[in-house]
């Protein structure tokens, strides 16, 4: 249970992070997902129902702190952490590339998933060009940032 609330101060500690601090940084729109780079950690080390659950609740955090929509990033976080979780059991290296490769992979995973989850519940002209990009350039940052978090 202690684990379980140290994570959790931690995952408030970075959304609070992500939400002010990096918003100001000049990136422009991209902010660095640092709540996603949490959940793929959980993910690969901590392969638990209540860490499943913690990325839900991260995720959930993360929609009430930044979000319009709500449920969207739970979402999103929770397949993050499943895809890890599932391809954390084929995986037998733990290095800091492998680590930036598999936050890229679950970075990519994510956009996709908003996107698709955006497209059919809330369609929108021109969607697609501006989401790509991003998720992109998200994604590379998240991984640049992997070796930083996780080490």
């Amino acid at each position: 249970m202690r684990l379980f609330l140290l994570y959790f101060l931690i995952g408030l500690f970075l959304i609070l992070l992500q939400s002010t601090f990096f918003s100001l940084l000049p990136l422009g729109p991209i902010v660095p997902d640092l709540i996603l780079v949490l959940c793929v950690y959980l993910g690969l080390h901590h392969p638990t129902v209540g860490a499943a659950l913690g990325s839900f609740v991260l995720g959930y955090s993360v929609d009430v702190v930044s979000s319009r929509l709500l449920g969207f990033n739970a979402f999103a976080m929770t397949l993050v952490f499943l895809a890890v979780y599932f391809s954390s059991r084929s995986i037998w290296l733990h290095h800091p590339v492998v680590s930036s490769l598999i936050v890229l992979c679950a970075a990519v995973v994510k956009g996709v998933a908003m996107v698709l989850v955006w497209v059919i519940f809330l369609s929108m002209e021109g969607f697609w060009l501006g989401a790509v990009k991003y998720i992109v350039m998200e994604a590379l940052v998240a991984a640049a940032l992997a070796p930083v978090l996780e080490g």
